[in-house]
């Protein structure tokens, strides 16, 4: 539905069939506790928006919160009525399994999709996010819900004095070894990513703990195109102690699946994936023991290194949540400077 409501727009990127198929069927290890239900408003005989309501019970037990989730949303300009009722409906469905507080849009897990686009409609989304019109925030907003989470995203200039300066120090820190994920220890190195992830980011509101089945689920399907330089594991004294994950910017290359993701596209994807103009951090993390000891900077310098010999000049840090002052800190000691592109809203149900 989306693509054929927006799919007009040079910067829209479709999620890829197959993939939304599979979560919304409840065939995906994301949904394996996760209880939802689908809605689409109609006007006049014609579809004018959808989305899926979702009680994922993983992401409640972490939080020991009664929330929930409104996610896949789409819809079509000039249709707050409709939007509402959608809303309406969904919001009834998530406080009869005992909601009381909705986050939208959210896919049921930040790996499945969360945010909407609030700022630069012009400018062409990073991959793995895609662009949304202005107007579904206004009906977000319309509909009661606050901007309650911004997303930070950053540049960083590989040539201003800030970033030479980590990296020098990144350079003289003997503490840290920094490696890329070893495709040949595929299953080892995951877990070991797995446990680093879900303890570094055990705070952070966007994120749950992963199972095994579930990381294996997103990390699988990118593992043949996956560049290991971009997938880094840090070690303390030995110990593994933080991760880092870096991403081309696909987006030019999914925009041209059209949702579609088959032989011909698989082809496509297996010859241009080393060819893209734009990639970023996509994700980092330190256990919290061993914060303070350059880490995450000598994670963060890896991976940029990679993209300097890559030949790009800068390279985005994205997206960070505006409560997690330590990575926003981070990246302006790197010379980032950043702005706020998406928001996650929500709302109280009386």
């Amino acid at each position: 539905m989306e693509r054929q409501w927006i799919g007009s727009n040079p910067l829209f990127v479709s999620e890829i069939d197959a993939d939304v198929i599979r979560g919304l069927s409840g065939r995906s290890e994301f949904f394996s506790e996760t209880e939802h239900t689908l809605f689409v408003a109609s006007n006049a005989g014609r579809d004018v928006a959808r989305c899926a309501a979702l009680v994922n019970r993983k992401y409640q037990k972490a939080k020991n919160e009664r929330v929930g989730f409104i996610g896949y949303f789409a819809a079509v300009p000039g249709e707050q009525l409709g939007v509402r009722a959608l809303f309406e409906r969904s919001e009834s469905w998530l406080k009869d399994r005992g909601v009381d507080r909705i986050i939208a849009p959210f896919n049921g897990a930040a790996l499945l999709g969360a945010g909407a686009r609030s700022a630069a409609y012009d400018e062409d989304p990073m991959f793995p996010f895609g662009w949304q019109p202005p107007y579904y925030a206004e009906y977000l907003v319309a509909s009661g819900y606050k901007p309650t989470y911004p997303f930070w995203y950053y540049s960083i200039s590989f040539g201003s004095e800030r970033y030479l300066a980590a990296k020098r120090r990144a350079s003289e820190n003997q503490k840290v070894v920094v490696r890329p994920i070893n495709k040949k220890r595929w299953n080892q190195d995951l877990e070991t990513f797995r446990v680093l992830f879900n303890e570094s980011f055990r705070d952070e509101w966007e994120f749950h703990p992963l199972t095994n089945g579930e990381f294996h689920e997103f990390f699988d399907a990118i593992k043949p195109v996956l560049d290991p330089r971009q997938m880094l594991i840090g070690a303390v004294d030995g110990e593994p102690a933080g991760f880092c994950l870096g991403m081309p910017d696909w987006n030019p290359l999914f925009r041209s699946f059209q949702g579609k993701l088959g032989l011909v596209q698989l082809v496509r994807l297996m010859l241009g994936v080393k060819r893209y103009r734009r990639a970023g951090l996509l994700g980092i993390g330190a256990l919290p023991a061993y914060r303070g000891t350059g880490l995450a900077q000598c994670l963060a310098i890896a991976l940029y290194r990679r993209y300097e010999e890559l030949g790009l000049k800068e390279a985005s840090y994205y997206p960070v949540n505006e409560e997690n002052a330590r990575s926003r800190n981070f990246a302006e000691s790197m010379g980032g400077t950043g702005r706020v592109l998406a928001h996650c809203y929500d709302r109280r149900l009386n």
